[in-house]
């Protein structure tokens, strides 16, 4: 009985020796919970073949050196120990120049102590790593380096790290410098880091941060947790950026003892709803570049390089982003985050620090739900900026209809639309006052040439024009004729543009009753015009400037009854009568040159207009006559379309009859003078009054017909 259980004694022993001494190369390991396999240095090595599996629930420690290293193909998964004491240059897990398909999924504890220069927990050389996974219960830690410790290091050349996903915890603790996680040399990189967990560095005499790009830098790092560091006596930052990073983006905290975020290379997008603080830094310390920065934290620093375009988000009234700068560098754009929630009001202090020389773009728009904002930044107190929004529509709307409430009267669209209507009424002026060829030569025709300038009031434009009429008798009593107008310049309001697109061109046809035009005259004429109109919306309060391009066409037919009656020699009386169709036409169009551009709407209108009035000529002997007319429009009908514009939220309709004028005078008055046998230079004058706003018209012609 005494051999048995000296056998069974032995036997254990040389079991538990086997297990404390064991190094595994080259195969899958299991090690399950409550097992220990240990070595001192080593203890599995995977060099070739592959790929394997470690499964550990146990305990897998060295005594004096690294605990694992992986070269091949290698999936780990621990919820146990590995462990790695180390008194000269080690770590817990290293992937040795390895460009297989390794993961680490850890909800267990690796562990580096150390009392040597280095023992980084993980390291990373040379090598790829599709993923290392810490679950809420998992820790990566490394203590104890007098140079630097840190949790996950990735060095060595070609290095790449997919993930890092961390729920768990990772710390770095050492006399000199800490990091929880870093990245050194240009090659190397880790594509994603998402925190969700606790990330900590803390050092002693040593620079020290919770995340540190050094060399290569990486596409994201998103944390939802904490992420800190702090150091005795020297820097430490919660991240240091020294390379290029596209996103970095905190709903959690993010603290350093000296700065939050230090940035030394280009950080292309930075998203901050969380925490950002430095204790005896700033937040954010930038010495590189930041592309776009949204923040809502009420409290964050920031010094040095100012971003290129700052986003602040708004949660509400009483809490939204705020950010004193301190030496600011640069130039900066402001806007909304579209994430925003608003309401009308002003946003207190929403920058500090800045001057306006920093501010390159501090007003715009912003959409929120369905209704449109317009904002601005306010210079309210020495470096203090404000920022103050309300709804888009109120400013909007008097940039489309001044005459609307709370509205200053200016050149509103409404008022652009009316004046462009208001350009294509040549036509009248032409069929029944100025553009006919009257007298003829041996073969019955003639020739007019001319300059006409118009002048229209409130505001002030100039328009000038040559025209070119011609005629030809048919017989005594029989005649028609045609006209080209064509300007060749516009001296317009600076909102309002015109150039030609179709010159006016007409055609008239006029029976005489007898043949030295004494009389019943029966007159029927059409015209059609069309000339291209550039209207600038204006920008007031916080609407938009914008660029309108539309298309103005008008078509009228004229049909006039005269009689001209001989009164004595060389004075005639001609009382009138005609009726004039007109239609006219603005094609619609979308603006330009605005982040909300306004769509308007197609406009027509058509009138039948009642002519009345009566004109005089009176010749003298010496080759000469006087003539005017004295006459009155009257609208018998008239309907333009409502203008609708759309595009902005509660912008509202207009009604282009507001200003419509149904009954208009016309007073004109007229020299020719025989200057040769076959020419006569005529003079005329016309003033006449509008169909919109109560503007006015006054034409100068000055022409010479020539008879052949």
């Amino acid at each position: 009985m005494k051999i048995r259980l000296f056998g069974i004694f032995v036997l254990a022993l040389s079991l538990s020796f086997s297990a404390k001494g064991e190094q595994l190369d080259n195969q899958d390991v299991d090690v399950s919970s409550g097992s220990t396999l240990s070595n001192a240095s080593l203890v599995v090595r995977q060099l070739n073949g592959g790929p394997f599996n470690i499964n550990n629930a146990g305990t897998i420690e060295s005594t004096n050196g690294s605990t694992i290293r992986i070269d091949v193909d290698t999936a780990i998964n621990n919820s146990g120990l590995i462990d790695a004491d180390l008194t000269t240059g080690g770590q817990a897990i290293q992937f040795f120049e390895n460009s297989g398909s390794n993961s680490l999924d850890n909800s267990g504890t690796i562990r580096a102590e150390s009392i040597f220069t280095f023992a980084p927990a993980i390291k990373v050389q040379s090598s790829t790593v599709t993923s290392i996974v810490n679950s809420g219960t998992g820790t990566i830690q490394s203590s104890g380096a007098t140079t630097v410790s840190e949790g996950i290091r990735v060095d060595g050349v070609g290095s790449l790290v997919n993930l890092i996903n961390n729920a768990g915890s990772i710390t770095a603790t050492g006399s000199g410098g800490a990091r929880g996680i870093t990245v050194l040399g240009a090659s190397n990189s880790i594509n994603q880091i998402n925190n969700s967990g606790t990330i900590t560095a803390t050092g002693g005499n040593g620079v020290t941060n919770g995340i540190v790009f050094f060399g290569g830098g990486g596409t994201s790092v998103i944390n939802s947790g904490t992420i800190q560091a702090a150091a005795t006596s020297a820097a430490a930052n919660g991240i240091r950026l020294k390379i290029d990073l596209t996103t970095l983006t905190n709903s959690g905290t993010i603290t350093g003892s000296t700065h939050g975020v230090s940035i030394a290379g280009t950080l292309t997008n930075l998203v901050n709803t969380g925490t950002i603080s430095g204790t005896s830094g700033f937040s954010i310390s930038n010495q590189g570049t930041i592309v776009n920065f949204t923040n809502s934290q009420t409290n964050l620093t920031h010094t040095d390089n100012i971003p290129l375009n700052y986003f602040i988000l708004i949660n509400n009234t009483a809490n939204y982003g705020k950010v004193t700068f301190t030496d600011p560098e640069g130039t900066m754009n402001f806007a909304i985050a579209d994430e925003s929630t608003i309401e009308g009001g002003t946003y207190a202090a929403v920058l500090s620090g800045l001057d306006a020389e920093h501010l390159s773009k501090t007003s715009g728009v912003q959409t929120v739900g369905s209704v449109d904002f317009g904002y601005k930044l306010h210079n309210s107190s020495g470096s203090q900026w404000d920022l103050e929004i309300r709804p888009l529509s109120e400013d909007t709307n008097c940039t489309v209809n001044s005459d609307g409430a709370n509205c200053d009267k200016r050149n509103c669209v409404a008022s652009l639309v009316e004046k462009g209507l208001n350009a294509v009424a040549g036509g009248n002026f032409a069929h029944m006052n100025t553009y006919d060829c009257d007298t003829f030569g041996s073969s019955g025709r003639c020739f007019s040439l001319g300059g006409r300038h118009t002048s229209i009031n409130d505001p002030r434009s100039d328009v000038t024009g040559l025209v070119m009429v011609y005629g030809k008798k048919i017989s005594d009593h029989i005649r028609w004729g045609s006209f080209v107008h064509s300007n060749i310049s516009y001296n317009t309001p600076a909102n309002f543009l015109l150039s030609n697109k179709t010159p006016l061109i007409g055609f008239y046809a006029v029976w005489n009753e007898n043949a030295d035009q004494t009389g019943l005259q029966i007159k029927v004429g059409n015209s059609y015009q069309a000339i291209n109109a550039t209207i600038l919306r204006e920008q007031l309060g916080f609407s938009e400037a914008a660029r309108g391009e539309t298309v103005i066409t008008a078509k009228d037919l004229i049909v006039e009854l005269r009689n001209n009656i001989n009164v004595s020699e060389g004075f005639t009386l001609t009382p009138y009568g005609a009726s004039r169709f007109s239609d006219k036409y603005q094609s619609g169009y979308t603006e330009s040159g605005a982040q909300l551009p306004l769509t308007f709407n197609e406009v027509f209108e058509s009138s039948w207009v009642a002519i009345g009035g009566i004109k005089f000529n009176k010749e003298s002997g010496a080759g000469s006559s006087v003539y005017g007319t004295i006459g009155i429009e009257q609208d018998i009908s008239h309907n333009v379309s409502t203008l609708s514009p759309s595009g902005v939220s509660g912008i509202t309709t207009v009604d282009l009859t507001k200003n419509h004028n149904a009954t208009r005078a016309v007073l004109a008055l007229g020299y020719d003078l025989r200057v040769a046998q076959n020419t006569i230079l005529r003079l005329k004058f016309q003033h006449q009054e509008l169909p919109y706003q109560d503007m006015t018209e006054t034409n100068t012609y000055v022409s010479f017909n020539f008879s052949f």
